[in-house]
Parts: structure tokens; sequence; C-alpha cells
């Protein structure tokens, strides 16, 4: 999922049901293979007892209700909501009431609440499945059992009702309340749901394994609806609808207020009370969830949470205490406290299925702002280049390669809190702030301008460069693809070593002169400055030697070279970042044209367009980000406002060492963050250059693009105080052992369409693409 797209508050109500969309309700899924009916009753459902199942089949008013449901008209509107929902909760009711006489423990409702269902009749075609109400405050139902409003807290399933021939529009909607619920519940780790014509019924299990779907099921067949009812309340083993240890709470100044809503979470035997969500990932996949605690007087607390496969080689709370085992790395996040969430009986993990992704929750000491809230166009260069400055650093102290940079991975204005005490790595890496200053920065603490975080897709190089891998789980790890689609280094993409025309052609490592050079060698030494300037006789190009001989057979070399990620590969994802966003953020003061939007518009489309291919695509895969590599220099510019003309061009000198396949050179560079030091000349060059003129933006606004909304605003990020403190948990492509969906990509109406007809003993099946 691209950033900002598919992401709704996390206090949005219920009301309406239909149309609770953010602005990517456009999020994709993809079909997966057909299960059969029978594994998924038997998977994600627990049969109600058959004792009870023959007592309640005796119930004359749950066969009147099946008759009028299926003997309603076509059209009949409010008829066929009232027979569903009185229906329904009728089931809940006498289901409920067995499970109270056989005292069966319920896993996650509150004792003496049973779930009705519920409709608003003025504006949704959906029921909402809600605890009774007792009289509180917390869901205001009228009279005649209507629903009036309830926020998604509040929902235990939804039932989207439509007429005949409308079983499509029924999934779709239905699909949609779920991704929506999932979004809003971090507490929940699975939900269910239905949709309903006068003719049959559908039943979906959602979690971040994928959305699945039943056959159409005959209203005759109680015992499956029983099922449903009953799964409600006693869910299958491995199937925990609720995580008691985040807790769903009003704000204590607020208690009556539906619109807002705050979190506590457990972690570790510690409570942390007050949590807000500001950023909500995509519900079947990793699901991140990120909370920030915002306390007066003191720096906020950031939590994180999202679910990890047991597969994984990498943990990011490990990687993370490697990387500060022996001293903190400025600019990189810390990890206080970590664990894997375990349900209210402490047991074991919440997982969704037994092979497979437990959640793992982490809290971190350190904060900071999303690029999209910059203040000046320095203060973003400033934050590439102290970004470039950490992962140069990690990869040769603690030989770690983050492998996912992307605009969501990189935070700027980085606090961390005042009463930190903490010891730093020895040899401080020095930034950029430090470099402009001209003076050492002595025994001060440092001060990067960037936070880099998520480590979850991080290797060590020596494993990187072993497309062999010690073991099967690392060769299948380096054998497939990471990183964030837009971002990811085009070798990355179709993991090769790319070589036409284009990548042989090469330039020589920037040089300095007069005030940059000045500092840069104030800040670094002569002998750094030396190490990485090529000669002028044009003799070596970033230390490295072209390869001779005719085009093909270097190409026939090139196929020959393992696949592994070098340290290059990063460097051209920050690339990526850093064009992005300087494309689309929005000066103080400077008019857009006709020409800068439209040529916007296209630049922007080849960076969205951009996907991670298939094994079975790779060959014939074409990335359509070299266009943008390939521009004129005119046409490169063009999209960028007129103030940011300088900015262009700082960026297309940039662009010529992003250009070349440098491991095909014979010998390649010999310095591994050759690529790292080029594009932070070319940034130092350009704050020497405008050091007394920064151009001021308007924090959190870009330019409009397809999919930002009217006012230029991110979809996702949420209404109310600015910032939106930390925005995490980009929506990344795994190795394919971790994500095992066909990759076809289809929007979820398409999808929703493609069932209308189902095969009888069929199921669906929706994973993340």
């Amino acid at each position: 999922m691209t950033e900002g797209s598919g992401r709704v508050h996390a206090n949005a109500p219920v009301k309406p049901l239909v149309g609770i969309i953010g602005e990517g309700l456009a999020d994709t899924v993809s079909s997966d293979t057909d299960i059969d009916e029978s594994d998924f009753l038997t998977q994600h459902f627990r049969p109600f007892p058959e004792k009870q199942y023959l007592k309640l089949q005796q119930n004359e008013k749950i066969s009147i209700y099946i008759n009028d449901i299926m003997g309603a008209p076509s059209e009949s509107g409010d008829q066929m909501y009232s027979l569903i929902a009185d229906l329904l909760t009728l089931l809940s009711k006498n289901i409920f009431h067995s499970l109270t006489l056989h005292g069966r423990e319920r896993l996650h409702l509150l004792v003496g609440r049973r779930i009705v269902f519920l409709r608003d009749p003025r504006e949704s075609s959906g029921l909402a499945g809600v605890l009774e109400s007792e009289g509180s405050h917390n869901l205001d139902v009228y009279t005649d059992g209507t629903l009036n409003a309830a926020q998604y807290h509040l929902v235990e399933t939804v039932v989207e009702v439509q007429d005949r021939g409308q079983q499509a529009e029924g999934r779709r909607q239905a699909f949609s309340h779920i991704h929506h619920i999932l979004q809003a519940r971090p507490d929940r780790p699975a939900c269910y749901g239905m949709s309903a014509t006068q003719h049959s019924f559908q039943l979906f299990y959602g979690s971040s394994l994928g959305l699945r779907a039943t056959a159409l099921i005959p209203w005759t067949d109680l015992k499956t609806l029983c099922a449903y009812v009953y799964s409600l309340y006693d869910p299958p083993d491995g199937h925990i609808l609720d995580n008691r240890k985040t807790e769903w709470s009003y704000p204590a100044d607020s208690p009556s207020n539906l619109g807002s809503s705050v979190w506590k979470l457990t972690l570790d035997g510690q409570a942390y009370d007050d949590a807000r969500i500001v950023f909500s990932g995509y519900p079947f996949g990793r699901r991140t969830n990120v909370f920030c605690i915002d306390r007066v007087a003191k720096s906020p607390t950031i939590i994180e949470q999202y679910y990890i496969k047991n597969s994984r080689r990498c943990n990011e709370a490990d990687e993370l205490a490697r990387i500060h085992a022996d001293g903190d790395v400025p600019g990189v996040t810390r990890v206080v406290a970590s664990e894997i969430v375990m349900p209210v009986n402490d047991v074991e993990a919440i997982v969704l299925n037994k092979s497979s992704t437990p959640k793992q929750r982490l809290v971190f000491d350190d904060f900071g702002m999303a690029l999209t809230y910059a203040k000046s166009v320095n203060d973003l260069l400033k934050a590439v280049y102290d970004v470039l400055e950490v992962h140069r650093t990690v990869a040769a102290k603690r030989q770690i390669l983050h492998r996912d940079v992307s605009l969501l991975n990189i935070l700027m204005y980085p606090q961390r809190p005042p009463s930190c005490n903490t010891s730093w790595i020895m040899d401080m890496p020095t930034f950029i702030d430090e470099v402009m200053s001209g003076t050492p920065r002595g025994h001060a603490p440092p001060n990067p301008c960037a936070l880099l975080i998520d480590y979850d897709h991080s290797c060590m190089p020596e494993d990187a460069q072993i497309p062999s891998g010690p073991n099967e789980a690392t060769r299948r790890e380096f054998k497939y693809r990471t990183g964030t689609p837009t971002y990811i280094a085009r070798a990355v993409t179709v993991a090769a070593v790319p070589c036409t025309a284009a990548h042989l052609v090469y330039e020589q490592m920037p040089t300095l002169d007069g005030k940059a050079k000045d500092l840069y060698i104030s800040a670094y030494g002569q002998a750094r400055y030396n190490r990485y300037t090529d000669p002028p006789n044009g003799s070596t190009f970033h230390g490295g030697v072209p390869r001779s001989g005719r085009r093909k057979d270097i190409q026939a070399v090139a196929q020959t070279l393992p696949f592994y990620h070098r340290w290059e590969y990063d460097a051209e994802s920050v690339f990526w970042v850093m064009y992005s966003i300087l494309l689309r953020v929005r000066p103080l003061n400077s008019e857009e044209t006709n020409v800068s939007a439209t040529s916007l518009q296209t630049a922007y489309g080849f960076l969205e367009a951009h996907k991670i291919p298939e094994d079975e695509e790779v060959v014939s895969y074409a990335d359509r980000r070299a266009l943008i590599l390939d521009y004129s220099e005119s046409s490169f510019i063009s999209a960028f406002l007129p103030v940011m003309q300088d900015v262009g061009r700082m960026l297309l000198d940039i662009r010529e060492h992003i250009i070349p396949t440098w491991a095909v050179m014979d010998p390649p560079p010999p310095f591994d963050d050759h690529l790292h030091e080029a594009i932070q000349r070319c940034i130092l060059k350009y704050l020497v250059e405008h050091e007394d003129e920064p151009i001021p933006l308007t924090p959190g606004v870009l330019r409009r693009t397809v999919v930002t909304g009217k006012d230029g605003r991110e979809p996702g990020n949420f209404d109310g105080q600015l910032p939106s403190p930390l925005q995490m948990g980009s929506r990344s492509k795994r190795p394919r052992e971790e994500d095992d969906s066909s990759g076809r990509r289809v929007s979820l109406r398409q999808a929703a369409d493609s069932f209308t007809r189902p095969r009888d003993g069929d199921a669906l099946a929706f994973k993340e693409s």
C-alpha cells in the first residue's frame, strides 16, 4: 500500500456503515486459490453443540423468520433489514443463554452483555452486531431497536444486506466494513462478517492472514448460521477475537465524546495509558499500529505493534539491541521494551494459526516527524544527509543493512527524552549541523537531523553476500526482494544486476570547492576527501574501473553476477525518497503552473505505478521509474515548482550517480559507501549555496496528485493536532515465503465481483498482494 492510502481514523463512528472508507478504498487484494467450504467452516467456526442446536431448531420463531426472509419481495427495503436483524438477535440471545447455563467461559465479551443486531434506517444498508446497551453513554439505541450511533470499538461483527442479484455489492461492502473495523481496532486480532440477500448468505473471516469467505449458503442451513453466531462468543482455537492487553476507552476529559478514543496498552507488566493511534496499516497483512502517548513536559512515548512471521530470520528488537549494544548509535531509534503479545490467559502468543504471525509490541524512546512535515527544503535535505551518515555508520560499525528505506521509515526533527542518559558509540559520526557550523561538536551530545526506524527487514552484509546461503531460510530470504515498491532499488526489484547501455555510463565522484570543501575537510579531514575523490584524468569512477569490451559481452557478464543486497541499493532507495518528497512538497508563495502540474502527475505516476514483480514476471518487467532517469534536463526540472528549480538541478546531479550499475565494473568501487558519499557531497554543495535562502514549506501539505486529497493533505494524516508524530509500518513486499499470494492485484470491487457465482463447495480467499 502506498503511503497514506487506505487508512481510516481510529475514532470514526460506525454510522453510516456504508462508505466509511478512507481515500484508498481502492485498497487492493489478491485472489488466492479456492479452498474447500468444509475446511473453511472447520477452520474458522466452532460448531454450535449438537444438543443445544437440536433444542434451538425447535424454535418456531426461527423458522418463521427464515421463511419470511426467503419469501421477501425484491427491493423489500426495511422489511429485509428487520427480518435478518431479528433472526440474528434471536439466535444470539438463545446461544448466549445456553453459554450461561453451561458455564462456558466467553473469551472476550463482558459478562452479562449479549450481542444484538441493529441498523441505522436513515443511511445504512448494513447491520452492526453490538453489545447490548445497559443505558451507558457508550451506545445510543433507539427504543424501536435501531442503531443511532456507535464507534467501531463497540462493533463485534457486521452484516451487509442487499436485494436479490446484488451479492457482489454485498460482498464488497462486507469486505469494506471488515477492512476498516480491523484498522480501527488494534485490540481485535480478527473479525467475522456476513453479507445476505433473500436467497442466501455468505460468511467472512478477516485477519492479518487475509480475508476469507464461504460460498453462498442457503438460509435453510441453520447449523452454519448458528456456528457463525456461536463463534462470536466462543471462537475456535487460534481464533482469538479480542486482546485484553489492548483496551479501548474514552478520554478522561470527554467521557461522552463519540468522536474520540484512547487506548491502554499493557507491555511487560507496565500499563501505558492514553495512547492514541497515529498510524493504522493494511489490515490483511502485518497490521501495523503505531500509538503515541503525548505527556505534558515530557517527550512522547511511541508504541508500535504488528504481526510477524515465525519463519522470519530478523527480529526488529534484537537488531536494534545489536545496533546499540556497546554504545548508542545516534539517529537510530531505540527500543526500551518489547514482547510478544499474549492473550488474557498468558499461556500462548496471540497467533492467527499454529504456524505463523504472533503479534509483537515495541516501545520506543525516540520521537520524530514524518518528512511531509518539513518546515523548509534545507531541513529536508539535512535529514536526508544525516540518514545517509547513519546508514553508512550502522553498516560499517554494526554490520547491518536496513533494506527497507522508505518515506515512512525516515523521521525528521528527532527527539529523545530529556532524562535519557546514554553512552554513545565510539568514533561518533559527524552530522550535517556540525559540518555546516564549521566547529567541532566537542563533548556536546550528537544532534542528528533524522531518525532511521523500522529495522525488521534488515540483514548483515555478510549474509547478503552469500546468495546460496548457509541454510534454506537464508537462501529464500535473499533470493526474493524486500522493500517498499515506490523506493526499492531497481536491482532489488528484479533480484539481478541490471545492465543496459545507460547503466554503463559512469560519473566521477562529485568534487567540492570553496566553502563547501573547507567545511567538509574541517569535519571529516583531508584523508576522507581524498579517499573517495577520483583523479582528474578519468581513470576511475567512484574508484572503480569500467569493464572493457563490447556491450553485449559486458551484459553477458552481468547476467552471471550473483545478486545480493549491496550498500548502494539502500542509498538508491534514499534517492527515490528524496526525489518523491521534494517533488511533492508545497513551498510558500509559489504558484503551480500548468506545466509543473502536468509534469508532476506524470512523474509521480511512474513512482506510484512501480511494483515488485513476481518471479515469472521478472524477465519481461519494465521499471517505469527508469523513464524518470531518462528524462532530459528540461523535462526532469519541469515537474518542480519555479522556486524549486535549483533543487531539481541538484537531483539531476545526483541522478547521474544513481543510473550506473556499479557492480559490473572491473574492479568495482573499493568502498561500499561510495554512493552515500556522492549523494552527500551534492547535498552539502546545495546547502552551502542556499544556506541564507532556505525555501520555506507548508508542513503537512503536499502538492496535489492523484492520491492526495483536494486540500493537498496526504490521506491518512489524521485530523487534529499537527503533526501526526510518527508514521511507521509501510506496506512492504516481504520475501516470498512470507507472502504466498498469487501477486495478481485487483481492486476490492473487482475481487468481490469475480466471485458472483462461486462453485458449490468453494470458498474464497484474499491475501495481501
